[in-house]
């Protein structure tokens, strides 16, 4: 694809353009321009002609005919646009002309085949996914110079001879990982427009939700959902959507059913079906034009403004924020500190295939790498979240003594209150004093005292906070503020970049996003005599045939080190000297240092934030940057040490969150429209193209 100049000012084409070219000519009732290629295919390889889904830029050209709805002319041009870029998504979303056409479904499923009886993936049969990369550039690897690539060996690397070649295992998983993103795509968007728009008191009714699209004229199963609710307790009830819920996992985790709004939507289900019978298809109607509108936009900035992606500075991040209470915060103190104490008290895990005869020099060999995937700091921070919180009905017995472990050094912590004869309360709900249940439940006690105690200790404004204005019960009220806390969210995790950076204090963030999170360097002991095998995994899981390394060993500045003399990992007294001053790795998981700030006379818990308010404890689990987001070229890329389906994934969740940092989404259908390069045959449309978008004229 050619690329704009980047000194000349863009124009924006906006919807409002679009409105006007409907109403332009009184004397036609069409659009009368079409594409100066309209019969010409959009991707010619030398040697053969091959039409991309037939004519596609025809076929473009007849949507906006066909289209009588000016407004919409835009979307679906580009979203015709897309599906040359990626493929159609699947059968049902093939425009009339592309009967035939490989769709990413089928292409990603023979991506993803494997056949255990072969010796290895190569001898399993590509030639349907090949074909279609072939045909849908966005699927290859190029180098810095823009030149295609085969990168399946990163120390032979050489440019393709396009005439006849055969794409590289990375390209086929480019188009298996594109699948799978859309995918989380359709589940994230059906959340957001199910879930967040009509929760009601975070309960949420998936059959009143179908319901509603259903009388709204939607593509759904509405009957089946009815049906098998009718008879005896409803199999979906409403349903409590747990704040802990990533939202691509709405579906997996059984909250809403994918077969509501989708035939056929598994990877291997039989695509021919999907034509055939009582089908529904809300997904490829409503759902997958946002997604690949929204790809585009992405596609865009990978092709055009790829520096605002690699330079973006992201951070997989993980924070846990324990809030003080306005009159009493010791309880925040003790929870933190046993916190930090917590997170060093790791020791490197030992696996069951080490040498049983020798478990000391085991120990010494061997530590969990830290990652999105295996991160045990994200099941601690949750512990604590939940503790920070005291709902005593969903705490187990573990969380119970450590709270009483923390009150043993003080009556006044974490007391736990229950009901008896001497002490009976009005509430009947054992609670922990000085947590944010416990707080509520001694509200709720206070209000129910009220009605014995005259009009004088009446509190007007506790019992409208509990009955919102006496619209309902006090015990409504009660149970509704129950579920706000157990609803509430503490921790923030995910990918951010440093334009679109989470919502956390300044000084967070202004630490979070140094040049110095990104480079510091993790270097593993080398004082190992021996080695042994079970060490040893693949260099790209991806690709075990290109060797094996050693992987998750400690960093040589890590605060845990082995101690010969205590033949034990012990923690150090001090930093090492080859910490970083914004980074330290405790037993391989790597955290923000913010100067000692929290406790200056143990170096240990510089990792809190104090804001005043709030404890902060941050996690930094990946810190991507440019060399770890190029291709398997580059020696320090992702594809090399991580594999390149995780690669895919990074540059996918950074791409999204660069693209809501500009105005992207403008920019890329100027350019996207500009690649089209339309000819026009009604004057008025030209003049006012001319007039408008002179830049579409260069």
């Amino acid at each position: 694809m050619s690329k704009i100049n980047k000194g000349t000012k863009l124009a924006v084409l906006s919807l409002l353009g679009i409105l006007a070219l409907a109403g332009c000519s009184e004397s036609s009732s069409t659009i009368k321009s079409k594409p100066s290629n309209y019969n010409d295919p959009i991707i010619t390889i030398d040697g053969y002609d091959e039409k991309i889904h037939n004519d596609l830029l025809s076929i473009i050209y007849d949507q906006m005919e066909e289209n009588s709805v000016p407004s919409k002319t835009l979307e679906a041009v580009l979203y015709r646009y897309a599906q040359s870029v990626y493929g159609s998504y699947n059968k049902v979303s093939l425009a009339k002309s592309e009967e035939g056409a490989t769709t990413l479904k089928a292409a990603a499923a023979n991506a993803k085949e494997v056949d255990e009886n072969l010796e290895d993936e190569f001898d399993v049969d590509y030639t349907v996914v090949n074909e279609f990369i072939k045909k849908h550039k966005s699927y290859w690897t190029y180098n810095a110079e823009g030149k295609h690539i085969n990168d399946d060996d990163p120390e032979n690397v050489y440019e393709v001879d396009e005439k006849n070649y055969t794409p590289s295992a990375h390209e086929r998983q480019n188009v298996a990982s594109k699948w799978d993103d859309i995918e989380d795509r359709i589940a994230e968007n059906i959340y957001l427009k199910a879930v967040s728009a009509n929760t009601s008191k975070h309960r949420f009714n998936e059959v009143s939700y179908v319901k509603s699209l259903y009388f709204d004229k939607q593509d759904v199963d509405y009957a089946e959902a009815k049906r098998v609710n009718q008879a005896g307790d409803p199999v979906y009830p409403s349903v409590i959507i747990p704040y802990t819920l990533e939202q691509k996992d709405i579906f997996n985790d059984g909250y809403m059913h994918r077969e509501f709004y989708q035939t056929n939507y598994g990877i291997g289900e039989d695509e021919t079906a999907d034509v055939q019978g009582k089908q529904f298809h809300y997904v490829e109607k409503e759902i997958i034009p946002t997604v690949y509108s929204d790809l585009l936009i992405e596609q865009y900035l990978l092709d055009e403004e790829l520096p605002a992606v690699r330079t973006s500075r992201a951070r997989l991040i993980n924070v846990i924020k324990i809030e003080k209470y306005s009159t009493f915060t010791l309880n925040a103190d003790l929870l933190v500190n046993k916190l930090v104490d917590e997170i060093y008290s790791s020791r490197p895990h030992v696996r069951a295939d080490k040498d049983p005869q020798n478990p000391s020099e085991s120990l010494k060999h061997y530590i969990d790498y830290v990652d999105e995937e295996h991160n045990p700091i994200e099941a601690l921070f949750e512990r604590y979240e939940k503790l920070a919180k005291g709902l005593y009905n969903d705490l187990s017995g573990d969380d119970i003594a450590l709270l009483a472990a923390i009150n043993s050094g003080s009556s006044d912590v974490f007391k736990l209150v229950v009901d008896s004869e001497e002490d009976p309360h009005p509430a009947h709900k054992p609670y922990y004093e000085h947590t944010t249940y416990g707080d509520l439940v001694e509200e709720y006690e206070k209000l129910l005292k009220m009605g014995t105690q005259g009009y004088e200790a009446f509190d007007s404004t506790l019992y409208n906070k509990y009955t919102s204005d006496g619209t309902r019960t006090i015990e409504e009220g009660f149970d509704q503020a129950e579920l706000d806390i157990a609803q509430s969210k503490s921790i923030t995790k995910g990918w951010y970049v440093q334009k679109s950076g989470p919502s956390l204090d300044s000084t967070i963030t202004d630490s979070l996003f140094k040049n110095q999170i990104a480079n510091y360097k993790i270097e593993a002991y080398d004082e190992y005599d021996e080695v042994l095998e079970a060490d040893w995994v693949p260099v790209n899981e991806d690709d075990p045939s290109k060797g094996k390394e050693i992987k998750g060993k400690l960093a040589r500045a890590d605060r845990i080190m082995w101690d010969e003399d205590e033949n034990d990992w012990v923690v150090r007294s001090e930093p090492s000297e080859d910490e970083g001053t914004d980074l330290c790795s405790i037993n391989g998981a790597f955290f923000l240092k913010f100067g000692g700030q929290y406790s200056e006379d143990d170096y240990k818990k510089d990792i809190v934030y104090d804001d005043g308010s709030a404890y902060y404890i941050v996690q930094v689990v990946e810190a991507a940057k440019d060399t770890k987001l190029r291709n398997a070229s580059s020696a320090n890329s992702y594809a090399n040490s991580r594999g390149q389906k995780f690669l895919n994934e990074v540059i996918a969740q950074i791409t999204r969150k660069v693209a809501e940092t500009g105005n992207y989404s403008s920019l890329a259908k100027e350019h996207w429209l500009k690649e089209m390069s339309i000819k026009y045959h009604d004057q008025e449309v030209y003049d006012y193209f001319k007039d408008n978008y002179p830049d579409l004229f260069d």
